[in-house]
């Protein structure tokens, strides 16, 4: 059995947005130092436990230096930033960010990868390019990262537009669930989907 990874230090790709953020407190709340990688790192407020750097998701090269040092990668390839999805445009974008950090995070020697965003080209791809779709379940199956594919939650829970108080509450729960159950690498080379409902709302 594979000991648990060690995770102390981690890079997040996708601010500003509503999911990074919500990830980004939850990760500070539980101790542990988060790197955002941004276009303009001045652009981050000053913390503790945070800092930023500048960083390319479509660049394998870009990727391995933005995420040197860092023990795992989270990736929120439906954000607003990096607008990945599965219309042909989207997947595109969700192409070249999957290879690209497939590609850099072996060179920085990080071996944890969450991709958080719209996984549906697993489900149905044939409206996409069949090679590329080929290409990329191909790359991640001789990965050797410990990888995991994280459905994005509802528009309810993602709409950047949205006033609704509990559409907030939502999404800091969905981001405690993401980290709990993915961050220690029990889920490594699955697709798994999250509940974002608060316990109380489960509870008959």
């Amino acid at each position: 059995m594979n000991e648990p990874l060690m995770i102390e230090k981690i890079a997040l790709y996708g601010a500003p947005d509503r999911m990074t953020d919500a990830l980004l407190e939850a990760l500070l709340d539980k101790g542990l130092r988060v790197v955002v990688i941004v276009d303009d790192p001045t652009d981050i407020a000053a913390r503790a436990n945070l800092s930023a750097k500048s960083g390319n998701p479509f660049d394998a090269a870009s990727v391995a230096r933005s995420v040197a040092g860092v023990d795992s990668v989270i990736a929120v390839l439906s954000s607003r930033q990096l607008r990945a999805g599965c219309d042909a445009d989207g997947f595109e974008r969700t192409y070249d960010a999957i290879i690209a950090l497939l590609e850099g995070l072996p060179t920085a020697r990080v071996e944890r990868l969450i991709l958080i965003g719209d996984h549906a080209w697993l489900d149905d791809a044939a409206q996409l390019p069949a090679e590329k779709i080929e290409h990329l379940q191909h790359s991640l199956h001789k990965s050797p990262l410990a990888w995991t594919l994280v459905d994005a939650p509802g528009n309810r829970a993602s709409d950047s537009q949205t006033n609704d108080p509990t559409a907030i509450i939502t999404l800091q729960h969905y981001a405690c669930s993401v980290i709990d159950q993915c961050l220690p690498g029990t889920s490594a080379k699955q697709r798994i989907r999250v509940d974002a409902r608060p316990q109380a709302e489960e509870a008959p």
